[in-house]
């Protein structure tokens, strides 16, 4: 797959994926911007949870986010109807750019003292998945399908390395820095991933470019709803709402369950240790499971996609999840559990989140930007509702709330299973339509715009 003309370096890149000369320098760059993207949020991730559980406990943190799904019934037609003005190469610029003077603001917020822990989780937790979002917006509006299909699994190896980086670094760090400390050096990494966004437009060779390489503003009319409607109007891109609904749902309700438990453990510690305790227990976690990703994403994620396609390989971590909690349904032990949330962190974070993106390489830039911003923050924050609201009711019927959840989240996996293959289905479709429209097929066309 590699060219004859591939450097050193594009030759060493297809030990884990068919890369070809001349694609090299852009995989590069976007490996080092999600990098560093997943190394800003990784540092702030325990600083998130030792400032909310510490605050309020694990009940305080599961109403936080539901407020989160709330504001962003406001965000998202706001930032769509922002978007279709807005050059979209400028687009994953400004919007870190803003979450970076927001950083800034926390930073100083906590230097004088004032409590930050709610608004922090919420904001954080919107941070996660709209810099994330933006990014991948940003990838597959510069590749084709097959490019895309090509190189995403290299390109999320920056995911996996930087999360792993960041938890790690957090881990190390929290007790020296301390919560603001950790907000300043999230700021600095933030900053190297705005800066290498502006680079990667020029280093993309044509064959590898897809539409959305060339600069020109977001096509598309205004609609009220914004990303909501084009969600609406499309039965693929309801499939993946659907799809992100129930995953998120599953890891809402998962995190729940460890969180109360972990809540339980550190009340052994004492009263002042409690929250350095919690922080300490966070960051190894995280550790252990963007190790983990990062391992999957570097040895398996490209060759999985390249023997088995990913219509199918969108299938193996609902396997895997469904698989783990009816195991830790029938052995309920905080080990196990602790062990399956690894692996469902992890498989989420590498084979899941790259075929997950990957699934609107054969769309057009409304659905890259305005429909995947709606899925991948409303629709991602409704999982978290979802399990807001099993959790509230659930506190009041059960007096163990923890062994209930956990056959609801094996329940809610095999759901998955069956969506994702539906989404897998219709994706191998629009694979097919996307290769006949690049050679000129007119019903491609009409089977793209559906």
């Amino acid at each position: 797959m590699s060219g004859t003309d591939a450097n050193r370096f594009e030759r060493c890149l297809t030990l884990f994926a068919p890369v070809r000369a001349g694609e090299g320098r852009a995989v590069a760059i976007l490996w080092l911007q999600a990098f560093s993207l997943m190394f800003a949020w990784y540092l702030i991730r325990p600083v998130r949870e030792a400032l909310i559980l510490t605050e309020g406990g694990a009940e305080f943190r599961s109403y936080a986010v539901a407020v989160q799904a709330l504001l962003l019934i406001l965000i998202v037609p706001a930032y769509s109807a922002w978007v279709r003005r807005t050059d979209p190469r400028r687009v994953y610029l400004l919007v870190n750019a803003f979450f970076l003077a927001n950083l800034l603001l926390f930073f100083a917020a906590g230097r004088v003292g004032l409590p930050l822990g709610f608004m922090f989780f919420v904001w954080g937790s919107l941070f996660s998945v709209m810099a994330v979002t933006q990014f991948w917006a940003f990838a597959t509006d510069l590749f084709n399908v097959r490019s895309g299909e090509r190189l995403f699994g290299l390109v999320a190896i920056g995911i996996s390395a930087g999360a792993f980086a960041g938890a790690q670094a957090a881990a190390l760090l929290f007790d020296v820095l301390g919560p603001y400390g950790l907000m300043l050096a999230s700021a600095a990494a933030l900053v190297a991933a705005i800066a290498l966004g502006g680079r990667v437009h020029a280093a993309i060779p044509a064959f590898s470019q897809g539409a959305g390489a060339e600069a020109r503003p977001a096509p598309g009319p205004g609609r009220w709803l914004g990303g909501f409607a084009v969600v609406a109007g499309s039965r693929y891109l309801t499939g993946i709402a659907a799809l992100v609904v129930l995953l998120n749902w599953i890891t809402s309700a998962g995190d729940f369950v460890l969180s109360s438990w972990l809540v339980d453990v550190a009340g052994r510690e004492a009263p002042g240790a409690q929250s350095q305790f919690i922080g300490r227990f966070m960051g190894n976690y995280c550790s252990v499971v963007t190790l983990a990703s990062f391992l999957i994403q570097l040895l398996l994620v490209s060759r999985i996609i390249q023997f088995a396609g990913l219509a199918r390989a969108l299938l193996l971590t609902p396997v895997a999840f469904a698989a783990g909690y009816l195991l830790v349904g029938i052995v309920p032990a905080f080990l196990l559990l602790q062990s399956v949330l690894v692996v469902q962190r992890s498989f989420d974070y590498s084979l899941l989140n790259t075929t997950r993106n990957a699934l609107l390489l054969p769309m057009g830039r409304e659905a890259k930007y305005q429909a995947k911003t709606a899925i991948d923050t409303f629709f991602y924050r409704t999982g978290d509702l979802l399990a807001t609201g099993s959790i509230f009711v659930g506190l009041r019927l059960f007096d163990d709330l923890r062994a209930q959840l956990i056959w609801l989240i094996a329940a809610l996996s095999l759901a998955l299973l069956l969506v994702a293959w539906l989404v897998g289905r219709e994706y191998a479709r629009r694979e097919r339509a996307a290769a006949e429209l690049s050679g000129g097929g007119s019903l491609a066309g009409a089977v793209l715009a559906q």
